[in-house]
């Protein structure tokens, strides 16, 4: 059967490198701590030292706040109008308008609010310094809990210009808004921005989301990054295993719709996983997996199987290696996507799962 076997060892080692930074952390979990259990994920970060995390999804928020207590913050970075959830499991909210805290502010007494600057994601929050300086009025006059100052960076895995300048736009719109707020948090720092740059004076925590997990946020091999001691500890490992050894003639054909055509007489192996067990076509078709520490060609795919090179080397029932250490998601970006996305497909109801370290 293939396996899904996800490290909290490594989570933690993650973690206790991001800590060495000097600031605190806002641990980023959301989407199931991407993929890789909530529970268990936020358990493996706290017992190193994170005591806060963000999450888009408040029955997430609540499950943080149920398995670890009162001991942690919690951010729910997606705006909510559950007033009287965040209030009962304390949780922090997001203000993603002047227009909502207008429309809202009767019901935020007593819930600690971020104020998120939009910057070039444009998702929420305030557009510009005008209507940043004015949702810190209505907090003001209004007696409101605004505690944090945060935003994030569409362009820090970009190396084409862009994150200079909304870097620049953010420093100085916060250089603004501190000068008549004292924020007691402030977080705008990804992954990504971490690693190119290293910790920003003006912030208190860094927010990693990618890191934590055990990847480059991007390509190091041809961009360069401040962090040069921070090595990333894969969070999880798939594998299958050799079902079949088919022999094929010369022009012989083999998955659906000619999938591969032998161009000679040749031994292929079918493995039993596929883009049904959630990993990616584009990962899979025309890459390489790992038997016995060698690389094989992979030349298709199915939904439970994938068909690769055969050699005098394996036999039915040895491991393939899809993922690992030594073949990291961050290798795979290029082709087929973000880290996050690799991971969030990857499908529990058909891998086993097992888990190291908890």
């Amino acid at each position: 059967m293939a396996t899904l076997e996800i490290n909290y060892n490594n989570l933690r080692e993650n973690a206790k490198q991001l800590l060495k930074s000097g600031k605190q952390i806002i641990a980023v979990v959301k989407n199931n701590a991407y993929n890789m259990d909530l529970v268990d994920s936020i358990r493996s970060f706290h017992s190193v030292g994170i005591n806060y995390f963000a999450t888009t999804n408040i029955k997430e928020a609540i499950l943080i706040r149920e398995t670890l207590g009162q001991k942690v913050d919690i951010f729910l970075l997606n705006a909510t109008t559950e007033f009287s959830i965040a209030k009962k499991y304390n949780i922090e909210i997001n203000i993603p308008s002047l227009k909502y805290l207008q429309e809202n502010y009767s019901n935020l007494n007593d819930i600690k609010l971020h104020l998120e600057f939009a910057g070039s994601m444009r998702r929420a929050g305030a557009r510009n310094i005008k209507e940043v300086l004015e949702i810190i009025e209505f907090c003001q006059k209004n007696k409101l809990k605004l505690k944090a100052f945060w935003s994030h960076f569409a362009f820090a895995d970009e190396f084409d210009g862009n994150y200079e300048k909304e870097k620049e736009l953010l420093l100085d719109t916060y250089a603004k808004a501190k000068q008549v707020h004292n924020f007691e948090v402030v977080h705008f720092q990804n992954s990504a921005s971490y690693f190119r740059d290293g910790v920003f004076e003006e912030v208190t925590h860094i927010r990693p989301g990618i890191l934590l997990y055990g990847a480059y946020p991007y390509n190091i091999k041809n961009n360069d990054y401040k962090i040069k001691d921070f090595v990333p500890y894969h969070s999880f490992k798939v594998t299958a295993e050799i079902v079949n050894i088919v022999n094929l003639k010369q022009g012989e054909c083999i998955g659906y719709s000619n999938a591969f055509v032998a161009s000679r007489d040749i031994d292929v192996a079918v493995v039993n996983i596929g883009y049904g067990d959630g990993i990616l076509r584009s990962r899979l078709t025309g890459k390489t997996c790992l038997i016995h520490g060698k690389e094989y060609k992979i030349f298709a795919t199915m939904m439970s199987h994938i068909v690769i090179e055969a050699d005098g080397d394996i036999s039915i029932g040895d491991e393939v290696v899809i993922y690992s250490e030594k073949l990291p998601m961050y290798n795979y970006t290029k082709y087929c996507g973000a880290n996050s996305e690799q991971m969030a497909v990857l499908n529990k109801n058909s891998l086993e799962v097992k888990k190291i370290g908890i």
